[in-house]
């Protein structure tokens, strides 16, 4: 029996299949069991921040909603009443708004603690959303350590405190950003500043992530512009109140900043640890040169992080850090995420310590007398034990722990940018072959899947000495060097490996012309498709992954017609003797390359082609053969494609350094999406949650190309 428990709870915890769909999160049993519980504390229990603070605030706003809340409770209630901006406020009050008409004001405390709560578990469902869509494969893990969070269920369901919002809409402007969706992605944010100004520390990073991928300040302008307006425009309305600022901006838990300081000498200035090791943050980001949705997620979680390191932390802050733990976590085998699990221990042992626990008084409108018990820490000094050494101990061990995950999360973060080479360097594609042999399809199929933002294509022909119609065409064919700029084309590819930005002629193959040079960034990924791709030694060493089409000669020269009749007006006769007269330099020049490929995309007629050559209404039976470097573990993607009940697929290794992939078909498209979407996951960390797969061979061939990129790419190590 408790065998097969523990089978049963490793294939949960290790489930890696399906698509991200709302419904099958819907039906998990640990989502809704969880979702009970927390909407059944937030009904019943809550701390005096909560009872006492919180909800007169917002009833008193609801009830007077044309007087300034702020102002009263400053100068007859209490100042600490409500520390949150106004986006907060509007928020917070809004189902209590919705619902006046129905005598809401008369309802029992428990109801308007439930009406009260609701926006905090729309956030807190949207946070987790948003996670199982960044991290699908790793669901069940994602429900468990960000939902089930004990930690988080208390912060905001017994506790009572508010940070679920502006979390919410950091990681979904977050996600807009990864979408790029600037300006709704800007908005999220403001509105989140505009929530809880702690979120300020963030803004910072967002602005560098932008200008990293965008290289346009007038971009970084434009998203802080949004920021800066939505925030004073929610708030305008109190912004000038001495009031607000002062229970916003200078409460005493603001204040707290200001004291985390060193003196280096008994009178000397005192040095303010946060800014200090906020700028060393800030500074670090800055020298990685490429960011990926791992590394970013990384700097936002330690920047919250360096708050609870230097300061005595409120129960809430902790909200700061756990959902960005829990993300990587969901990552980590479950021997690795027992540090999670003691970071969350170590919080309530320490919080129940406390001098200042509420375990016992969040009970206090259920369980009157059991509130009125003192805490552990009036019962250790009444036993006359030291409860300050006990405090001191906890809280020791629980800054430990915390220092400890966030340790093991940059060494995980930071392994996998320097192993994942479309992190750390622009990863370098060439697609070389014969004229006419599929590079160009390839190419666009490819920028199809990465979609611009994240991958450019060159061309090989943009790199001809000569445009159309000059003298020496008559000496030199396009197929031999020597009528291309291949050293020159070298100097490029240098440069984009280094991360620098080129600029760049094209070739205009409507006009025959060359353009002005054009500013080509760096990107991720990059492809160089041409005739001459991976002809000089040194590209070929720079090249990551070096792909060759070699159609049979029949099909290549069927295929050639077709598209040169078609595309470019010559008749057949002309195209046959055009391609009589560069054969040789074809096998002199181009497929020789062929030795140097890692992928080789072989395609040929399963019958003769015969009289059939280059008729435009005939497409000939194919199959394919795909070629490949024994350096790749195929054995995922076979098993996949197993697993998908497609037969038509034959693997098998050729000689000591080559393998073998036989297609009679392509995939069917349903089919291949499912395998790309477990054997592929890469895409994920760029924010492509729906690649573009194609039908047919071109999607096939977009399946072993991203298979192949992301092969050698780890992505976050579970270690």
């Amino acid at each position: 029996m408790s065998k097969t428990l523990s089978r049963s709870w490793k294939h949960w915890w290790n489930d890696t299949n399906g698509k991200f769909k709302l419904n099958d999160m819907l039906r998990d049993p640990v989502f809704w069991s969880v979702a009970f519980l927390k909407l059944l504390a937030g009904s019943l229990l809550a701390s005096a921040y909560f009872s006492s603070f919180f909800i007169p605030f917002l009833e008193h706003f609801a009830t007077n909603p044309f007087q300034n809340p702020y102002e009263f409770f400053w100068t007859h209630q209490d100042a600490r009443a409500f520390p949150y901006p106004a986006f907060m406020l509007y928020v917070l009050v809004a189902f209590r708004v919705i619902l006046a008409p129905l005598g809401v004001a008369a309802w029992p405390l428990a109801i308007k603690f439930l009406i009260y709560r609701i926006p905090l578990f729309i956030a807190d469902v949207t946070i987790l959303c948003v996670f199982v869509r960044w991290l699908r494969p790793r669901k069940h893990r994602v429900i468990l350590l960000f939902w089930g969070s004990p930690v988080l269920f208390y912060i905001s369901y017994i506790h009572g405190q508010l940070d679920v919002i502006p979390i919410a809409l950091l990681i979904v402007s977050l996600y807009l950003l990864f979408k790029e969706k600037l300006a709704f992605s800007a908005l999220l944010l403001g509105l989140g500043l505009a929530s809880k100004t702690h979120l300020l520390m963030a803004v910072p990073f967002f602005l560098l992530y932008i200008w990293r991928h965008q290289a346009r300040l007038r971009a970084v302008l434009r998203y802080l512009a949004i920021i800066v307006a939505v925030f004073i425009i929610l708030n305008l309305p109190f912004l000038f109140d001495h009031a607000f600022r002062d229970m916003v901006f200078l409460n005493t838990e603001q204040e707290k900043i200001a004291l985390a300081w060193l003196a280096l000498t008994p009178n000397g200035p005192q040095f303010y640890t946060i800014p200090a090791a906020y700028i060393l943050l800030l500074c670090y980001a800055c020298r990685i040169t490429v960011q990926n949705r791992d590394i970013f997620f990384m700097f936002l979680g330690f920047s919250f992080g360096v708050l609870l390191l230097f300061i005595t932390p409120m129960p809430g802050w902790y909200f700061w850090i756990i959902p960005f733990l829990a993300y990587f976590f969901a990552k980590a085998s479950f021997i690795q995420s027992l540090l999670f699990f003691a970071l969350q221990l170590s919080y309530f042992i320490y919080f129940g310590l406390s001098p200042q626990s509420d375990f016992c008084q969040v009970f206090h409108f259920i369980l009157p007398d059991f509130s009125a018990s003192p805490n552990l820490f009036a019962l250790l000094t009444t036993k006359g034990y030291n409860a300050s050494a006990f405090t001191n101990t906890a809280f020791t061990v629980m800054q430990t722990l915390l220092v400890v995950n966030c340790a093991w999360v940059y060494r995980g973060a930071i392994k996998g940018l320097q192993n994942n080479k479309l992190s750390s360097r622009t990863f370098l594609i060439g697609i070389a072959g014969d004229s006419g042999s599929g590079k160009s399809t390839v190419s666009q199929n490819l920028l199809r899947l990465f979609t611009p933002s994240y991958m450019i294509a060159l061309c090989g022909d943009d790199m001809h000495k000569w445009q159309r119609g000059h003298a020496k065409w008559q000496e030199y064919t396009h197929l031999n060097p020597k009528g291309n700029e291949l050293h020159q084309e070298l100097a490029y590819i240098t440069a984009i490996r280094q991360n620098t930005t080129i600029h760049r002629r094209q070739y205009d193959h409507d006009t025959g012309l060359f353009t002005e040079a054009m500013k080509i960034p760096p990107k991720p990924l990059m492809v160089l498709e041409g005739l001459h791709a991976f002809f000089l030694k040194p590209a070929r060493d720079m090249l990551d992954l070096k792909i060759f089409m070699h159609p049979d000669d029949n099909l290549l020269l069927h295929w050639k017609i077709q598209r040169d009749i078609a595309k470019r007006g010559y008749s057949k006769n002309q195209i046959i003797a055009s391609v009589e007269a560069r054969r040789a330099d074809a096998e002199s020049y181009v497929k020789v390359q062929v030795n140097a490929a890692d992928i080789v995309f072989i395609f040929y007629p399963r019958h003769p082609i015969g009289e059939h050559l280059g008729s435009l209404e005939y497409e000939p039976e194919i199959s394919l053969k795909v070629r490949i470097s024994n350096r790749f573990c195929l054995d995922p993607l076979v098993g996949g494609i197993a697993e998908s009940d497609f037969d038509g697929v034959e693997h098998y290794y050729f000689d000591e350094d080559w393998q073998v992939l036989e297609f009679s078909r392509p995939i069917p498209l349903d089919a291949l999406e499912k395998i790309g979407e477990k054997h592929v996951p890469g895409f994920q960390d760029f924010g492509l949650y729906t690649p573009a797969w194609q039908d047919g061979w071109e999607g096939l061939l977009q399946l072993i190309v991203s298979y192949s990129i992301f092969h050698d790419s780890t992505r976050f190590p579970e270690f």
